[in-house]
C-alpha cells in the first residue's frame, strides 16, 4: 500500500499526537540509544557502518521534527493575530531551518548530496512558477522543496499526500502555511481537487507551485499494477505509453491540469532527478547505505506559459511527451543497483552510467529568471 492510500489519523487521534509528540521521541530515544551503541560496535564488521548512521540519523531528524513543532507552538504564542504579515513570514523561516537541518544531517550521516546537472531557469521575472517534478527514491520530495525553496529563494507551496498528518511536525506547519493535502480516497467527499485550483489561483508573482504528477513514488510494482490496470479498463493506448516509461510512472495529468488551468500565466518547470530512484524498498536502500556514490541529481527544463498548450487534451499530450523526456534522462544517469541486488537481464528499470560534472547545490547555487 503506498502512502497515497494510507489515511489521515482520525481528529482525536491527531490532537494528541500533536501534545504527546515530544514524549513519543524521549522514549524512542531511549529505546535507540542500545541500538546505536551496537552500531558503533558493528563498523568492526561493517565498514560502511550502515547500522550506526541509519540509527544516528534516525534519533537527529526525529528531534529536528521535535524542534519544528515546539517552534510552531511558540510561533503561536508570540504572534496570537494569524492574519498578520509576520504570522506567515516566521513559518517560512522556520520551515526552511528545518529543510536546512534535515538536509545538513542526511548528507553528514546518510551522504545524501543534490546536486544541480546545469543552471536553474524560473521563468520570467515577476510571474508565479508551476514545478512539475519526479516522485522516486528516499527524501526525494523534502529534497526538492529544499532545492527550490535555496534556488528560487521563497518556499515553493506544495501538493502532499494526506498521509504526512501523521507527522505532527509537518502536519502542523504545513496546515498554518495553506499546503494542500490529497484527500487518501475519493470517497472523502468534495472535489479533490479543489485544493489545488485554490492554491494555484493564489499563487502571488515569484512564487513556485511543486507538484508532484505521478502521485505516488515509483516502484517497479507499482509500474506493473498500472499497466495492469489500464490494460483492464480497455485503455491499451494508455498502457503502451506507461510500458514504454522505465523508470517513471505514466503522469495523471487531472491535478497537473488543475494547476495550469487555474494560473495560465505561470510559467513550468519540469524536474527530473537521478541517483536514488532504484532504491524503492527498505532492502535497497540499506544496502545502498551511506549514498555518497550516488549523488542526487537534479535536472530542470523551464517552459513560457506561452508554450504550454491551455487544452485539457493537448495539455495531456504535452506532458506525457516531458514526461518521456524525463524518463530518458534518468536512463542516462541513473547510477547503479546496489551491489548484489541488480535486477535479472535488463531488469525493470535498467541501468546507467553516472552523471558528469554537476553543480552542487548550495548558496552559491546559480539561478535565473527568463524563459529557457
Amino acid at each position: 500500500m503506498g502512502a497515497r492510500s494510507i489515511p489521515p489519523p482520525p481528529p482525536m487521534v491527531r490532537r494528541a499526537m500533536h501534545v504527546l509528540y515530544p514524549v513519543l521521541a524521549v522514549v524512542l530515544t531511549g529505546l535507540m540509544a542500545p541500538v546505536v551503541v551496537v552500531g558503533a560496535f558493528l563498523v568492526a564488521v561493517d565498514r560502511k557502518g550502515r547500522l550506526f548512521r541509519a540509527s544516528c540519523a534516525a534519533i537527529l531528524l526525529l528531534w529536528v521534527d521535535i524542534r519544528m513543532l515546539v517552534g510552531c507552538w511558540a510561533l503561536s504564542s508570540r504572534h496570537p493575530d494569524r492574519s498578520a504579515p509576520e504570522w506567515r513570514g516566521a513559518h517560512e523561516r522556520l520551515l526552511s531551518t528545518f529543510l536546512d537541518s534535515l538536509m545538513f544531517y542526511a548528507r553528514r550521516w546518510l551522504g545524501f548530496e543534490v546536486r544541480l546537472t546545469d543552471r536553474m531557469h524560473f521563468g520570467a521575472e515577476g510571474k508565479p512558477l508551476i514545478a512539475l517534478a519526479r516522485h522516486a527514491g528516499p527524501f526525494n520530495s523534502l529534497a526538492v522543496a529544499w532545492l527550490l525553496a535555496r534556488t528560487a529563494g521563497r518556499l515553493p507551496r506544495i501538493v502532499l499526500a494526506e498521509s504526512l498528518r501523521w507527522d505532527p511536525g509537518l502536519d502542523t506547519i504545513l496546515t498554518r502555511l495553506g499546503a494542500f493535502f490529497v484527500p487518501a480516497s475519493s470517497g472523502a467527499g468534495g472535489d479533490r481537487l479543489e485544493g489545488v485550483r485554490r492554491m494555484a489561483s493564489s499563487l502571488e508573482p515569484d512564487d513556485v507551485f511543486l507538484i508532484f504528477p505521478e502521485g505516488q513514488n515509483w516502484t517497479p510494482s507499482r509500474r506493473a499494477k498500472i499497466i495492469a490496470r489500464l490494460r483492464s479498463r480497455g485503455d491499451e493506448a494508455r498502457a503502451r505509453t506507461a510500458e514504454g516509461l522505465r523508470h517513471v510512472l505514466p503522469p495523471m495529468t487531472r491535478g497537473a491540469w488543475a494547476a495550469r488551468s487555474s494560473r495560465p500565466d505561470a510559467d513550468v518547470m519540469v524536474i527530473a532527478h537521478a541517483g536514488l530512484g532504484h532504491l524503492s524498498t527498505p532492502r535497497l536502500v540499506w544496502a545502498a547505505l551511506p549514498f555518497t556514490d550516488r549523488p542526487f541529481l537534479v535536472k530542470t527544463w523551464t517552459y513560457a506559459a506561452a508554450d504550454v498548450p491551455d487544452d485539457a487534451d493537448a495539455f495531456s499530450a504535452w506532458l506525457d511527451a516531458r514526461w518521456a523526456e524525463v524518463d530518458a534522462w534518468v536512463a542516462a544517469n541513473a547510477a547503479p543497483w546496489p551491489e548484489g541486488h541488480e535486477p535479472p537481464g535488463e531488469g525493470i528499470a535498467g541501468t546507467g552510467a553516472g552523471g558528469g560534472a554537476s553543480e552542487q547545490a548550495d548558496t552559491s547555487t546559480r539561478a535565473d529568471r527568463g524563459p529557457r
